[in-house]
């Protein structure tokens, strides 16, 4: 309810995997962990965005309409809200794993 305005885009990584990025423009401080549960609640997992970029508000173009070229490029790194670090020894192994496959520096074991 506190979200005003969304926005979710397809966008590619450096690999050229591609990944959906949500920006959102609300009056509130938004948990993106919270926002995920209540999301998957509603849609598949491939629906829901890989980040969640926060804005004061959308970029329009002339015409009024949303600005797809004008949204920043989300920070991966920033976008690890909610991280929880890995427990036991398999999971830091797993971590490490897709660390190096996705070539971010810190993988929780909810990501």
């Amino acid at each position: 309810a506190d979200i005003r305005e969304t926005v979710v885009i397809a966008r590619e990584e450096e690999q050229g995997q591609a990944y959906l990025c949500a920006y959102i423009v609300s009056g509130e401080v938004i948990s993106v962990p919270e926002l995920r549960a209540h999301l998957s609640a509603q849609l598949p997992d491939y629906m829901i965005p890989s980040y969640f970029v926060a804005l004061d508000r959308l970029p329009l173009n002339s015409s009024g309409k949303v600005d797809r070229k004008a949204l920043p490029v989300p920070d991966r790194e920033a976008s690890l809200h909610g991280y929880e670090a890995p427990r036991t020894t398999e999971e830091a192994l797993m971590a490490s794993v897709w660390q190096d496959v996705l070539n971010v520096k810190r993988i929780g074991v909810q990501d």
